[in-house]
């Protein structure tokens, strides 16, 4: 679509698409579709670049400011909410980094604690060999 082609319409059906998909990458992160939540976010930065280069041309109606004004609040707040989810999964990874590396630390200080049998009856049996 060209800058010059580019309608009110159409720039308030992109802002509409935009809440869907934030919808999908919402729920992708509280189901841990760490993924599919990468995948929808290409598509949404992608529709984002789009607005930024066809949208300044385009001129909104009061009803379409008004909407596209509701569209940009739930957007932050799902964005709020994707944010929440990706922090709380990265202290989770933090905690299993840490547990791995005082697992490695304990098997570099101590070495493999194996349990070892020792033949001990050539000390203590005289006379044989």
């Amino acid at each position: 679509m060209t800058r010059t082609a580019t309608t009110a319409d159409q720039v308030m059906k992109v802002y509409e698409h935009l809440a869907r998909r934030t919808q999908r990458m919402e729920a992708f992160a509280r189901e841990g579709d760490w993924d599919a939540l990468i995948d929808e976010e290409t598509h949404y930065v992608r529709d984002v670049e789009w607005l930024s280069r066809c949208e300044q041309d385009v001129q909104l109606s009061n009803d379409q400011q008004e909407r596209k004004t509701a569209v940009l609040g739930i957007l932050l707040e799902r964005e709020l909410n994707i944010r929440a989810c990706l922090v709380a999964r990265r202290d989770e990874l933090d905690q299993l980094i840490g547990l791995s590396r005082r697992r490695r630390d304990l098997n570099r200080s101590y070495g493999p604690q194996e349990a070892a049998v020792v033949d001990g009856r050539a000390r203590f049996e005289k006379g044989r060999p």
